[in-house]
């Protein structure tokens, strides 16, 4: 990416990608370089083609999963191309046969 996006079309495609359920948009979404984690990644941070593959396992395994975006700014109130995002997940039922469990908390 050559130009910084504002902050709200790297939200909205970054999220858009996962609503359409999109593994490879959501990749793309990515500045070259990008890196993604979350508590289920147990190595180090994802690039490239394995946010891809990430993405696909978790559409999979919750296959009606989705995201709300609540807001989003760029990092520090300036235009960095880092964004920080405020979002919903739900993803109430996991895929029978996955191995992923709906949590038990209340």
């Amino acid at each position: 990416m050559t130009a910084l996006l504002d902050s709200p079309s790297l939200v909205a495609r970054y999220f858009g990608a996962w609503n359409a359920r999109d593994p490879d948009a959501v990749a793309a979404a990515f500045a070259a370089g990008g890196t993604y984690t979350d508590p289920t990644v147990t190595g180090p941070p994802l690039t490239g083609t394995a946010i891809a593959e990430h993405a696909r396992a978790l559409l999979t395994a919750f296959p009606d999963l989705s995201f709300e975006v609540l807001g989003g700014q760029p990092a520090g109130g300036q235009p960095t191309g880092t964004v920080v995002a405020q979002w919903l997940m739900r993803a109430p039922t996991p895929a029978r046969g996955t191995g992923s469990r709906r949590p038990a908390g209340r």
